[in-house]
């Protein structure tokens, strides 16, 4: 009659474990839940099932290929046949957009394809070839490093010729998805998308400083404390395991 199940108790433990990680990210599925306590997914999804724990999703979003009467560039996905090996071989480039109350304004990343991280970014208020080169020399001053290969779409703002004069001065081979096709720009989009849902809506917020601010502290978190599913880690933390493997 004093016999207590062990399983029980275990099962108890790790329900609260499990909606102690929730409540601090509500956006995480089982798998990440799963790497947050380092544990198996199997029976944290069995956990999660029962309490019915849920992570906040997003309503799937058509991208419409705005840019299709544009002429293609000629300009191959050279990571298409590339194997990414280390940090700072391959960046990503791509902008998106934002809104607070009645003012639009744009963000622009540079992200590493190895590492996942951000390694650059600019904001704006318009959107244009200058956006997207802050975030480059922003993302180069930051990781004081160049990248061999720059990927991004065919968007009017990565065909000027201020552009590929600049990759060429740095010795930046060019890199590009085929006409709508978002999906060869697949983490920067992947990133856009749990980006914008994760930080809301920005109206939320009493002026447009206090927005900006969670834009910068939104990235700061994916960068150093979101585990990404593909590393089971974050970005920070698996650039520092492979410097401390070398």
């Amino acid at each position: 009659m004093y016999y207590k199940p062990r399983k029980l108790i275990s099962d108890y433990t790790l329900a609260i474990q499990t909606r102690t990680i929730h409540i601090l990210d509500p956006y995480y599925g089982q798998r990440r839940v799963a790497y947050a306590l380092k544990r198996n997914k199997k029976p944290v999804t069995r956990i999660m099932q029962k309490i019915e724990l849920y992570a906040y999703t997003r309503k799937r979003q058509f991208r419409k290929p705005w840019d299709r009467n544009l002429p293609h560039m000629g300009v191959e996905n050279k990571k298409k046949s590339l194997e990414i090996q280390h940090s700072h071989q391959v960046w990503s480039s791509d902008f998106t957009h934002l809104y607070y109350k009645e003012k639009e304004f744009y963000l622009a990343t540079v992200l590493d394809e190895y590492s996942k991280e951000i390694v650059g970014y600019t904001l704006g208020f318009h959107h244009g070839k200058e956006l997207i080169l802050r975030a480059l020399a922003n993302a180069m001053k930051r990781s004081k490093t160049i990248p061999q290969f720059l990927h991004s779409d065919q968007w009017s703002e990565y065909r000027s010729y201020e552009y590929f004069d600049t990759l060429k001065r740095y010795n930046i081979s060019a890199s590009m998805s085929r006409k709508s096709s978002p999906w060869e720009n697949g983490p920067q989009e992947s990133f856009y998308g749990k980006f914008k849902f994760e930080l809301w809506n920005l109206n939320r917020f009493d002026c447009i400083e206090q927005a900006i601010e969670a834009i910068h502290l939104q990235i700061y978190y994916y960068n150093n404390h979101r585990i990404h599913t593909s590393l089971k880690m974050s970005p920070k933390e698996y650039q520092k395991r492979e410097k401390n493997s070398l």
